[in-house]
């Protein structure tokens, strides 16, 4: 048990440095990305995926880690994807409010810029309610009618199944378009603030190590958003407002994870001497608890965060991943649009 602690603490750690070390984290690069005036984060977040994506295609090979692609989060009200498209709209606009995911809040707060204190407040409130009434959003069958007789879609879960391609032959096509959209990227989109962070290219490659560590140190792959749900799991329970009457108690592992981001962070801007980035962008307390608390909501919701579904499910080419990070986008862009124009 403690070497499992061990080794989920560590690979937080090092995805933690990994976020640092990218400049990715701060909230600068976020919104300039969904306000379309900076790039760098989308080539990061490409070359992160990428390289994941190998690398877990390697693992299934060698039969060292099975890297399960996401499955939808289906709540019977439009479609299959319906969860995963409106926890990923819910997730951008959180992400537009506070600059910040439900990871990169972690380096912010490490690493001492102030909005993330506020956000990650926000985020525990989210998991708290979560915890207390995400069932009811999860209640209803998993199984619409109209797909009672389809147990094909249902195995169906990546594009290479729905294709009919192998799993390499689907990766290499999606190497190809990621490396097609940084290319294209780094000499037709600007990056005024990214052009002074690290290559991002090699700090998508960092957080590819990351996942490699995640791969090796405890069998699975990167993921942050589990572990609001799992602190709101725990404080409900003690406060006696779980709805859950299972006498065992769920593994702590995702917040060893999360703990173990904030304290690599820290230690890691400690021993090079970073200062604390000064944003360009001013947020206030209520627009940061109140993003915070969207950010893990609409996590919950989708059933995975940026980093869940943006860097491990797209590399595992799982077509709930595509349809969420393609919904987070669209209500990050369309969010920081009415901002900038009732600003």
């Amino acid at each position: 048990m403690a070497t499992n602690f061990i080794s989920t603490g560590l690979s937080g750690a090092v995805f933690g440095s990994a976020l640092l070390l990218s400049g990715v984290y701060s909230p600068t690069i976020i919104l300039a990305q969904l306000e379309l005036s900076d790039f760098y984060m989308l080539k990061v977040f490409l070359t992160a995926s990428g390289s994941s994506a190998i690398l877990m295609e390697i693992c299934k090979r060698a039969n060292i880690v099975p890297c399960k692609p996401r499955e939808a989060s289906n709540l019977n009200l439009l479609s299959r994807y319906d969860g995963n498209i409106i926890g990923g709209l819910i997730l951008g606009c959180g992400m537009a409010l506070t600059g910040a995911c439900p990871g990169t809040v972690l380096v912010q707060v490490a690493s001492g810029i102030s909005s993330g204190v506020p956000v990650l407040a926000g985020g525990i409130l989210g998991g708290i309610l979560w915890s207390r009434f995400g069932y009811c959003v999860k209640c209803a069958p998993t199984t619409p009618a109209s797909e009672k007789g389809s147990t094909l879609s249902k195995n169906e879960l990546t594009l290479y199944d729905s294709t009919k391609m192998s799993s390499a032959q689907a990766v290499l096509l999606f190497e190809i378009v990621c490396l097609s959209v940084i290319i294209a990227a780094s000499y037709l989109l600007p990056d005024p603030y990214g052009s002074k962070l690290l290559n991002p290219v090699l700090g998508g490659l960092l957080i590819g190590g990351a996942q490699a560590a995640s791969l090796i140190l405890t069998r699975g792959l990167i993921g942050v958003s589990t572990a609001y749900e799992r602190l709101g799991d725990y404080i409900c329970r003690f406060a006696g407002l779980s709805p859950c009457y299972d006498s065992t108690w769920p593994s702590p592992s995702p917040l060893v994870f999360a703990l173990g981001m904030i304290v690599g962070t820290w230690s890691l801007s400690h021993a090079l001497g970073m200062t604390p980035v000064m944003e360009s962008t001013q947020i206030s307390v209520a627009r940061a608890a109140v993003g915070g608390v969207a950010l893990i909501i609409g996590a919950r919701t989708a059933g995975g965060c940026t980093s869940g579904h943006g860097i491990s499910g797209m590399a595992a080419l799982s077509k709930a991943s595509f349809a969420t990070v393609g919904a987070m986008f669209a209500g990050g862009m369309g969010l920081s649009g009415l901002l900038r124009f009732f600003k």
